[in-house]
């Protein structure tokens, strides 16, 4: 409704200076006309392209930098457009308005269609950047709060200390796998005390975290089930905002395998394609997971995401009677 009345407000504007701008028609008795042509060419003409760019080919190409393809679709835009806007002008005039017979210019409409496309790409960028302006204050004051949270959550004191009991166990038995629980729990400890300070943080060390927590969570959870995690990720440059992934995989324990006696089961997936990263797991759970109280890390996560990758992310959720999956997909 606001883009109608926005058009409209312009083809009236138009018009009226149509109007008072020509010696010979100037009457208000002429006002009417002149809007009907100005209107068509707006809607008709000029506004397509125009939102089929903004609407479609920016947040499906542009901003998820796959620049070649927008470039391609935009100079097939310019090519088909220019010729609709070259001959169709013209017809218009001549079919609907009565206007003396004009020559359709196929370049006068290929250059049309530059400027309109050029004008109204940089005023939308312009906009997009006004309002992620004003949402980086608000960015920030989260990121303290995700920043004070995250100390306290990043490794949960109900794992923490049962890792440490294990721990004490595998001492006791002198297990020849204590060093090397010992060795993850400091990993771990060290990378979110220190590398989860910095807004992005390298996907390797996300991927190396996950590994420690899921093979710590294998000495707990050894009998209950299988935990696979296939790992395609070439790039090690890849950067992400920390702790985005851990979220889904400590609710697939929490709320699944932890409240399974056996035949459990976590599958995850990491792989980069296309300038985008797929993560992908799914759990099973049992009836009992519906008696406990869901958790606020899922909500989270969608917040963090919402924040840190306006436009640039896809999360999909499914949950069937036994089965829960996530796949979340971040254009980095």
């Amino acid at each position: 409704m606001i883009h109608l009345i926005l058009l409209l407000s312009m083809a009236i504007l138009l018009s009226m200076l149509m109007v008072f701008s020509s010696k010979e028609n100037l009457s208000v008795d002429a006002l009417p006309e002149f809007f009907l042509q100005t209107a068509s060419s707006i809607f008709l003409l000029l506004a397509p392209p125009v939102y089929f760019n903004i609407y479609w080919l920016i947040p499906n190409f542009l901003v998820k930098k796959k620049y070649l393809m927008y470039g391609i679709i935009v100079i097939a835009l310019v090519a088909i457009w220019g010729f609709v806007l070259g001959f169709g002008e013209p017809w218009m005039d001549r079919n609907w308005f009565n206007e003396p017979d004009e020559k359709p210019n196929y370049g006068v409409g290929i250059i049309g269609t530059i400027l309109l496309l050029i004008i109204t790409t940089l005023l939308h960028i312009a906009y997009r950047w006004f309002i992620q302006l004003s949402t980086i204050k608000q960015i920030e004051n989260d990121q303290l709060h995700l920043e004070l949270s995250s100390l306290k959550n990043q490794i949960n004191p109900h794992f923490f200390f049962n890792t440490l009991n294990n721990l004490y166990a595998l001492s006791l038995e002198k297990s020849d796998q204590t060093p090397s629980v010992i060795l993850k729990l400091s990993e771990m400890m060290r990378y979110t005390i220190y590398d989860c300070k910095e807004q992005e943080v390298s996907l390797e060390g996300e991927v190396t975290y996950m590994e420690n927590f899921i093979a710590l969570q294998k000495v707990r959870h050894h009998k209950r089930g299988v935990i696979t995690l296939k790992n395609d990720i070439q790039d090690t440059n890849i950067k992400i905002a920390p702790m985005i992934l851990i979220v889904f995989i400590e609710n697939a324990f929490k709320h699944g395998f932890d409240l399974l006696d056996k035949e459990a089961f976590i599958n995850i997936s990491l792989k980069h394609e296309a300038n985008a990263l797929h993560f992908y797991i799914e759990n099973n759970f049992g009836t009992t997971a519906e008696k406990h109280e869901k958790g606020i890390g899922l909500e989270n996560v969608k917040r963090r995401l919402a924040l840190l990758y306006p436009d640039t992310h896809e999360l999909k959720i499914v949950r069937n009677e036994t089965l829960f999956s996530v796949h979340l997909k971040l254009y980095v």
